[in-house]
């Protein structure tokens, strides 16, 4: 990846918590300007504590570690010598407990808070409120209390006030929790969209099946080193290094590996190679003009 397609540059990053519990081992890794990523490993393997070196939420405990961002004017800052809130407006972030960002008495005053402090303008900021809403399946909520919404609802509220921001880079940490599979698709698919307008979208989940689905790039961590990182497809026929991670791959790439089947990450992968597999066994065999 060339420097100029980099969103994030992280370098020999280490984070020790109380100075003793080492998170994160000395980590470097590149996120790309464009990249739908999504972060796996079980749980202390490091995966928010890297995430949260991402907007400066966290910096490096080691002197050596550094973490830079690529800014819209083709600028670099390092998150060790910036400010929370000038960061925030290259990389948002999306806690898994929506409560801890939550804070006003109204889903329309909860999303016009962060473009109102960068001087939006009030008209379009309305129409933006209303689109972002409607983007997490919250339409028509925009004067309803947030603690009347159902913890997923305020995931999702969450996950609206980040992006009506358009940060360059969105990280949401387990986008899905407390959330159906229908709702699910509903956040994977805003997030989709998001990053479909050209901005970096990083997710940290369990849920394999949507990690295939909807991610460009996986990078799954253990002890807090980067164990693999690639595509879905590279990622999940490394099985032997995933069982380190306590990760099976998605359910359908599994019964498709057992089948014989390649390239097979979704359920939607698996229909069309078994309705492939299905036609050609079907075709008739080619006509032989010799043979009587």
């Amino acid at each position: 990846m060339n420097h100029e397609d980099a969103v994030i540059e992280i370098s020999r990053v280490e984070h020790a918590y109380g100075g003793t519990t080492k998170a994160l081992a000395g980590v470097d890794l590149t996120i790309g300007r464009g990249e739908f990523v999504a972060i796996i490993g079980k749980n202390g393997s490091g995966k928010t504590t890297l995430a949260k070196h991402f907007n400066g939420l966290l910096r490096p405990t080691n002197a050596e570690g550094a973490v830079r961002l690529r800014t819209r004017d083709g600028g670099t800052v390092d998150t060790r010598h910036t400010r929370l809130h000038h960061l925030a407006r290259t990389v948002g972030y999306v806690f898994q407990n929506p409560d801890r960002q939550i804070f006003h008495d109204t889903c329309r005053e909860e999303l016009e808070y962060g473009p109102r402090n960068l001087g939006a303008d009030p008209a379009a900021l309305a129409r933006q409120v209303s689109e972002t809403l409607d983007l997490v399946g919250l339409e028509g909520r925009e004067e309803v209390n947030p603690i009347h919404l159902s913890r997923g609802e305020r995931q999702r509220l969450a996950i609206a006030s980040t992006l009506i921001m358009g940060c360059d880079v969105t990280v949401v940490d387990e986008p899905t929790t407390g959330q159906d599979r229908a709702e699910s698709r509903k956040i994977l698919d805003s997030l989709a969209h998001h990053h479909a307008q050209g901005r970096t979208v990083v997710i940290i989940s369990h849920d394999m099946a949507l990690v295939a689905e909807y991610a460009t790039r996986v990078i799954a961590m253990r002890k807090g080193h980067v164990l693999t990182d690639g595509t879905p497809a590279e990622v999940f026929s490394r099985r032997e290094v995933l069982q380190e991670t306590n990760i099976r791959p998605p359910q359908a790439a599994v019964l498709a590996a057992e089948l014989g089947l390649t390239g097979v990450l979704t359920v939607d992968d698996a229909v069309r190679e078994m309705s492939g597999a299905l036609t050609r066994s079907r075709s008739p065999l080619p006509h032989d003009d010799k043979v009587c």
